[in-house]
């Protein structure tokens, strides 16, 4: 007997020049980044300005659409940097954890926005010399405000994409790496 499936079958489409694609659910990579500085732990956030059609005004992690031929790692890189200014790979040598390249959570529940599939890593960072305070001055067409919030005021944020529940999962799968 074959099982019932509820799944919507993905569309091919052709381009303009020939190839076919497959529209189907997007992956998205998300990036908690915890610094540690001045034994206090800080989250580094961005606020979406009011011209994103999702969520406008409202605090996110950084986060966007994998790429093709990138992993979620990289993705996270380069959305870092994108969306911040902030070239993470630069303080590699202060990673606290060593997993980073993998994602600590992954969301693929079809009920969520757009039924994104979303790989979620974190990275913990010991800034224990300088906290990159400069990146703060970033924004662009996506973001109006990047900041460092110390993790006791997550919970006065409101975030998009349930990434304030991440961020509370981040710290709760490192916390024995926190301070």
């Amino acid at each position: 007997m074959k099982p019932e499936f509820k799944n919507r079958g993905n569309e091919e489409v052709e381009l303009k020049d020939g190839r076919k694609v497959w529209l189907s659910r997007s992956p998205a990579a998300v990036l908690v980044v915890l610094g540690i500085y001045k034994d206090n732990i800080f989250v580094l956030i961005e606020k979406r300005s009011q011209t994103m059609t999702d969520a406008p005004g409202e605090y996110a992690l950084i986060s966007g659409y994998i790429d093709y031929n990138e992993t979620s790692w990289e993705a996270c890189v380069r959305e870092a940097y994108e969306e911040t200014g902030l070239n993470i790979l630069q303080y590699k040598s202060l990673f606290i954890n060593d997993d980073y390249s993998q994602p600590f959570f992954v969301n693929s529940d079809p009920q969520e926005n757009r039924q994104n599939i979303a790989l979620n890593h974190c990275i913990i960072i010991d800034f224990s010399k300088k906290l990159p305070k400069e990146i703060e001055s970033y924004t662009n067409e996506e973001i109006s405000e990047v900041k460092w919030l110390p993790i006791e005021y997550v919970q006065k944020y409101k975030f998009a994409f349930k990434h304030k529940e991440r961020i509370y999962q981040a710290i709760e799968k490192y916390q024995h790496m926190l301070i």
